[in-house]
């Protein structure tokens, strides 16, 4: 019996919750206590929209499902009160016998205590109709009225002679009702980011020294020297813009037959990236080495994460020079974009993402900042340059040594990527962060005050919680986290908590996970092949089966985020 789920686990937490409803609900029965089967649906679904943890309750939680969740949430009469303390200590005791709760949980005698404790607080709640929300408002009027809400008809009659005054209501308590859930917009949650490990310093400098991006910008900030003249629209000369080519070896092709420098490409970018980074600015008319940043030049990590800052700032420099007479949507808002991308890329920790899912982000970050579809409106033009600048963004970066492109060589997910991309001819390049890329990104979410974990952070959680969470990791991550895991406590008492989940554990990834950290307590090899035979021969643990989730589904890195 599976009891952590994430925020997006909805089939399979709907099975669970009606299998444990049942097996509650007889579990009372054989003691001789009647359960009403909705109040412990109703005390789970509490437990799934809060942290998603079934088998994790402390008296803060008990506390706060008697006093609020109740009340607000479920609609109940004055007769029907005593049922919820009792169908609170049924889920308590089952989880209890089961040996379900885990192993931060409260004692369950102090859990029992606490549903005597708040159950005061639980009728003091209901006697106020201010504490519902406005569905269950409505739903107790009717309930208290006879009304059968699953006959329209009754309904619409009923709400008919509430507005007619035929029908008391307290007046009152709708009103501030109304208004706090009308002041009341719930944040958008930020998706959970799993782990990561971050290179050493080692791997770093070594990453730094082979970007050829950081090679060209420091070489084209030591060419500046004491000043170069610039022309009124900010462009180098054309003579210092081939100077510096052939110097750095860079736009071959386009070196002899440039008029300005902005038909030099790659010299361009350089300009804008070192001005960016702040390596160099104008003054008077004349570009310069900014002095504060000259130690940089011979600090490589230092100057690496500068110029990886300045990529989302160089804006529509990126293309090079303006074939289309404009720059594109995404040009003009890159700076808006690129925090976005590198979160999708960061939440992937590592495994590679389709560069079509960047595209599908960009038209939607513009379309909501424009307050139209601008799919409808663009044409092929726009649409090109929409892809030219999160290709040119991409190559950037590739440059720096922040991410690694590659092809995608699976037909299967040619589909996927049609859907994604809109069109029949998608991009088939995937991206990834490449180490010294995730520490960048990790630097920056911190800044921004993302909680961005590092491998250990888990260390001090339930078995369970850290096998579902390591269900989605790159399996270096996972392996280190269970690793982590393990040595943050005595290996006996490691063993003893695994082994306990093993028991229901009924999911193919998860139970392999839980193996790779039993196997490093010491547990004697033959326990550990027992349960691995158990694992290949499809051992199902617990009062009932849950539901099978393919293995491949939840290893495969997907499509769409």
């Amino acid at each position: 019996m599976r009891l952590v789920f994430g925020p997006d686990d909805f089939e399979e937490y709907a099975a669970v919750r009606d299998s444990l409803r049942l097996h509650i609900v007889a579990w009372a029965r054989r003691r001789g206590m009647e359960v009403e089967p909705s109040l412990v649906a109703a005390a789970l679904d509490h437990k799934h929209g809060g942290d998603g943890r079934l088998g994790h309750w402390t008296r803060e939680h008990v506390a706060d499902a008697l006093a609020v969740w109740f009340p607000r949430t479920v609609a109940l009469l004055e007769d029907d009160r005593d049922a919820v303390p009792t169908a609170m200590h049924a889920l308590i005791g089952f989880l209890a016998d089961q040996d379900w709760l885990d192993s931060l949980s409260s004692p369950p005698e102090e859990l029992h205590a606490q549903v005597v404790d708040s159950t005061p607080a639980l009728y003091d709640a209901l006697d106020d109709e201010r504490n519902h929300d406005l569905g269950t408002f409505w739903a107790v009027q009717m309930l208290r009225h006879g009304v059968p809400t699953a006959d329209p008809s009754a309904v619409a009659r009923f709400l008919q002679q509430v507005n007619s005054g035929e029908l008391p209501i307290d007046r009152g308590a709708l009103d501030e009702i109304t208004r706090r859930q009308a002041a009341d917009v719930p944040e958008q949650p930020r998706p959970q980011l799993a782990p990561v490990l971050l290179p050493g310093a080692a791997r770093m400098l070594a990453a730094a020294d082979s970007s050829v991006a950081l090679a060209r910008l420091r070489a084209f900030t030591r060419w500046v020297r004491a000043g170069r003249a610039m022309t009124r629209e900010g462009r180098l000369l054309l003579h210092d813009a081939r100077s510096v080519a052939d110097a750095l070896d860079l736009d071959h092709f386009s070196r002899d037959r440039a008029r300005t420098s902005d038909d030099l490409p790659e010299i361009t970018l350089l300009l804008h990236w070192a001005r960016e980074a702040r390596l160099v600015r104008v003054v008077h008319g004349r570009l310069v080495q900014v002095r504060s940043s000259a130690p940089l030049l011979s600090r490589p990590i230092e100057l690496w994460r500068r110029a990886f800052e300045a990529v989302g700032g160089i804006g529509e420099h990126f293309g090079g020079s303006n074939v289309f007479g404009a720059p594109s949507l995404f040009g003009m808002g890159l700076g808006e974009a690129f925090p976005i991308l590198l979160h999708r890329l960061y939440a992937a920790g590592g495994e590679p993402i389709p560069v079509e899912l960047f595209h599908r982000v960009v038209r939607d970050t513009v379309n909501e900042r424009m307050g139209c579809v601008v799919d409808d409106l663009a044409g092929d033009v726009e649409q090109r340059l929409w892809r030219r600048d999160v290709t040119a963004l991409l190559d950037a970066l590739e440059l720096l040594g922040a991410v690694h492109l590659e092809e995608s060589l699976d037909g299967d997910n040619h589909d996927e990527l049609i859907e994604l991309a809109g069109r029949d001819d998608p991009d088939p390049t995937l991206v990834s962060l490449t180490p010294i890329g995730l520490w960048a990104v990790h630097e920056m979410l911190t800044e921004q005050g993302v909680h961005a974990p590092l491998v250990g952070e888990l260390a001090g959680e339930d078995i369970e919680y850290v096998c579902v969470r390591c269900a989605t990791m790159h399996s270096e991550v996972a392996e280190a986290e269970l690793t982590e895991w393990v040595a943050a406590r005595p290996r006996r008492t490691a063993a003893q908590e695994i082994l306990r989940y093993l028991k229901r554990a009924e999911h193919p990834v998860h139970r392999k996970l839980a193996l790779y950290a039993l196997a490093r307590t010491g547990t004697p090899g033959r326990e550990v092949a027992r349960q691995r035979r158990d694992l290949h021969t499809g051992h199902r643990a617990g009062p009932g089966p849950g539901p099978h989730i393919d293995c491949d589904a939840h290893t495969r890195p997907p499509l769409t985020g």
